[in-house]
C-alpha cells in the first residue's frame, strides 16, 4: 500500500494516540494483590473413641476397648516386655480381667495422625503423640505388642508401636527407655 504523506502522518498520529491511551490505562491499574492465604480445614480423624467413664475407652469402629491410662501413666516408669506382659495380665481396669497385649496393627487403629498432643510423660513439644486427648496424660512414647520373635537369642525381639511417627519398630525384650504398654480387650 502506498500512502500519501498526509495519510502516513494520520496513521502515525492515531497509533500514537492509541499507545498513549493504553499506557495511561495501564498506569491507572493497581498491581495485582493475591487474596490472603486461608489454611485448609484440618483433616478429619478416622479414629472414633468414646470415654466409658470407668478408666476405659472404646474405639467404635474396631470394637476394641483400651485402658485410658497406659502403664507409664499408671506406674510412672517404663516397662520392658516381660514386665509389660505381667502388668497386662494383672489389670482389673474398669472391672475387666481379660486385658491383653495388643497387636501392632491394633495400635494402628488408635494412632491418629490428625493429633499432635504433648501428653507424653515428659511433655516434650518436639515429640508430640498421635493420640486422642481422651487418653490419660503421662503416656509412654511407644508400646509393646504381643508380636515377638521366638528364636535362640535370649533378648530378641518384640514389635513396638511408636506413637510419635506411627511406625512399628522391633526392640530387645529388655528394652525399657520411654516405653510401656496400653492394654486392650475385645468387645465381641
Amino acid at each position: 500500500m502506498n500512502f500519501s504523506g498526509a495519510q502516513a502522518v494520520k496513521i502515525i498520529a492515531v497509533n500514537t494516540l492509541f499507545m498513549l491511551i493504553a499506557v495511561s490505562v495501564l498506569a491507572e491499574q493497581k498491581p495485582y494483590e493475591a487474596p490472603p492465604w486461608v489454611p485448609p480445614p484440618p483433616p478429619k480423624s478416622r479414629v472414633h473413641i468414646v470415654d466409658n467413664l470407668d478408666g476405659t475407652l472404646t474405639e467404635t469402629k474396631t470394637r476394641l476397648m483400651w485402658t485410658k491410662k497406659d502403664s507409664y501413666a499408671d506406674l510412672g516408669k517404663c516397662l520392658n516386655w516381660y514386665q509389660a506382659k505381667d502388668y497386662v495380665g494383672n489389670l482389673k481396669t474398669g472391672g475387666y480381667t481379660d486385658w491383653r497385649l495388643p497387636m501392632v496393627r491394633e495400635y494402628g487403629m488408635i494412632y491418629d495422625n490428625t493429633k499432635e498432643n504433648i501428653m507424653a510423660w515428659d511433655h516434650d513439644p518436639g515429640e508430640p503423640l498421635g493420640l486422642s486427648e481422651l487418653f490419660a496424660d503421662g503416656a509412654a512414647y511407644w508400646y509393646w505388642s504381643a508380636e515377638y520373635d521366638e528364636n535362640d537369642l535370649t533378648d530378641c525381639c518384640a514389635r513396638t508401636a511408636y506413637f510419635v511417627t506411627g511406625r512399628a519398630i522391633s526392640r530387645n525384650l529388655s528394652s525399657c527407655k520411654h516405653g510401656g504398654v496400653r492394654a486392650v480387650r475385645d468387645l465381641n
